[in-house]
């Protein structure tokens, strides 16, 4: 079962080892990132970030929706799905074909040439295109850092900007 799906550029991080995977139940993270997915030293730095007893699985994002849509029919697996970046979900979404219901925006950094859109969000104008054709897909977009913040979504962060 998908328990969540989350955009943070760092992936397996304390805030998502500790807060997100304990919250959504989580007993699988699979982490859809190409990078990641060829790299031996980021893939061995994310399974020592990960929480004891939790399976991580590395995949590209091509190859994860496939996964994905097994995933969200799944009994056992309680699966927490990271990628690190809008364009990735975006993909991720059209490549699992419709079993993601709702994406969780989180840790986007600044950088010359993005916007913030909170404190802990700032996209680029083809962000922005992108989450905007993500919300018309349907899929329910939650702008959160923690479990515990007030959800927003693109509208509520949109008019700030």
């Amino acid at each position: 079962m998908l328990k969540l799906v989350r955009v943070d550029e760092r992936l397996v991080h304390g805030q998502v080892a500790v807060g997100w995977t304990s919250d959504a139940s989580a007993n699988t993270i699979l982490v859809a990132n190409d990078e990641a997915q060829k790299d031996k030293i980021k893939a061995m730095a994310l399974d020592l970030a990960k929480p004891a007893g939790v399976n991580l699985y590395i995949r590209s994002i091509e190859e994860s929706g496939p996964i994905v849509e097994k995933f969200a029919s799944a009994k056992k697996a309680q699966v927490l799905v990271l990628v690190r970046t809008v364009k990735d979900a975006l993909k991720l979404i059209k490549e699992s074909n419709g079993t993601i219901k709702e994406l969780n925006v989180g840790g986007l950094k600044f950088e010359d040439g993005k916007k913030k859109l909170n404190e802990f969000v700032a996209v680029s104008d083809q962000d922005i295109k992108d989450l905007k054709e993500i919300d018309s897909m349907g899929v329910k977009l939650d702008f959160r850092m923690l479990p515990r913040d007030k959800r927003l979504g693109l509208n509520d962060l949109l008019r700030e900007v």
